[in-house]
Parts: C-alpha cells; sequence; structure tokens
C-alpha cells in the first residue's frame, strides 16, 4: 500500500503558529514607540549588533513563518522521488514544526527586548537550538531517499545503504550536538554555544561526507552515473 502524502496537520500548525505571531506583533505595535528600534540580529558575544525600524522588526517573525509555510506547501510538488518523500513525512512534519516554533520563539524574545526587558538571548538559543538539533536527530534515521530532505552526498542518493547508514549516524551526530548546545546554555556564554554549534556541524560534515563515501564503495547495488 502506497504512503499518502497528508499535511493538513502541520498546515494547521504553520496557520497557528503565524496567527500567534502576527497576534503578538499587533499587541506589541501599542507599546512599542513609533520611533523605537526593534533588535533583529546578536552577534557570538550575545549583543544586539543590528536594528530595524518598527516597521520591519515587528514583521520579521510573521513573514519567515508564512515563508515557511509556503516552502512546506511547496516542496513536496517538487520531489522527484514521491514515494519516498511520503514515507518521510513525519520526520518533515517535525523538521518543519520544529523550525517554526524557533522563529516564533525568537520573535517573542525580540519583542521582550524591544519592550525594555532583560532578555539572556544566549541561554535562550543555546535551549532552542539545543532542542531542536535533538528533535532532528531523533528522526533524521527516518527520512528515506530524496534530493530535498536530509544528507545529501552523491553517495547517499546513488545507495540506499548509503543513505539509510549515514543518516542513522547522522541522527546520533545531531542528537550529540543537541545535548551539549543545549547544555552550554546554563553557563550564559553565547561565544561557547556558538563554538560548540561550529564546532560540532563542522565534525559532522567530515564525518558524515566520509562515510557516505565508505559505506557506498561497499555496496554491490549502488547505481553509477554513465558518461
Amino acid at each position: 500500500m502506497k504512503n499518502k502524502n497528508d499535511y493538513k496537520n502541520i498546515l494547521i500548525f504553520s496557520g497557528v503558529v503565524f496567527l500567534f505571531t502576527l497576534a503578538l506583533t499587533i499587541w506589541a505595535w501599542g507599546k512599542i514607540p513609533a520611533d523605537a528600534q526593534v533588535p533583529i540580529h546578536w552577534n557570538v558575544q550575545g549583543e544586539i549588533d543590528r536594528y530595524a525600524k518598527k516597521t520591519v522588526g515587528l514583521f520579521v517573525g510573521p513573514f519567515t513563518v508564512l515563508f515557511l509555510t509556503m516552502l512546506l506547501l511547496f516542496i513536496p510538488r517538487m520531489e522527484p522521488r514521491k514515494e519516498n518523500f511520503a514515507q518521510s513525512q513525519k520526520a518533515y512534519k517535525i523538521i518543519i514544526g520544529g523550525v517554526l516554533l524557533f522563529v516564533a520563539g525568537l520573535h517573542i524574545f525580540t519583542i521582550l527586548t524591544a519592550l525594555g526587558y532583560d532578555v539572556d538571548i544566549s541561554s535562550a538559543m543555546a535551549f532552542g537550538l539545543g532542542i531542536l538539533f535533538m528533535a532532528i536527530g531523533n528522526y533524521l534515521g527516518k527520512i528515506r531517499s530524496n534530493f530535498i530532505l536530509g544528507i545529501r552526498t552523491p553517495w547517499t542518493l546513488s545507495s540506499e545503504s548509503s543513505w539509510n547508514k549515514t543518516h542513522r549516524l547522522g541522527g546520533w551526530l545531531f542528537l550529540l550536538t543537541g545535548l551539549l548546545v543545549f547544555l552550554s546554555g546554563f553557563f550564559h556564554n553565547a561565544e561557547l554555544t556558538f563554538g560548540l554549534l561550529l564546532g560540532m556541524v563542522f565534525i559532522s560534515v567530515i564525518l558524515l561526507f566520509g562515510y557516505s563515501y565508505w559505506v557506498w564503495r561497499g555496496d554491490e547495488e549502488r547505481t553509477e552515473s554513465k558518461k
């Protein structure tokens, strides 16, 4: 029996997140002065290094959620391996949902900061990114071979064995990365969090790239491009 694409629930969830961020923007609009500068970026020290006008800064969150929702609608239609993508839709929904919640969380902290509250953005980012990476890691191994979602190297895309084993390893690496980043939040040190995240992502990319090739070399059922 073929898997059926059903994205109704995640679309409803995306709509709820969008309406929440929009409602938060409308609420904050009357409380933030017209000439106020809204923070839209923090550096690796956890300090604000970029501001925007109120008319821009307050709508970054809602429009980002709306943009991701539009991608949610079109991405499955562009995938050539539709059957495999249908089998991966649970992981796809979790990843999209996690990213939407992360964006909504950033929108909350942006508004709180604009209202004058002292927000520890370094710890908030560490906890948020840590949970997001752990959630992705938990479902990464359940993603079937496709051209849009997952760890796509020339070898994972031409070998089922390489795809499956690489994603299982990737799941563990994402879980470890998420755990370390989450724990770094207790130290209230943005540089530590950024260093751990960057270092683990770099190590993971190197390991997964090499591992996918190694598994591919040993797979007798792999496919190779012909000249």
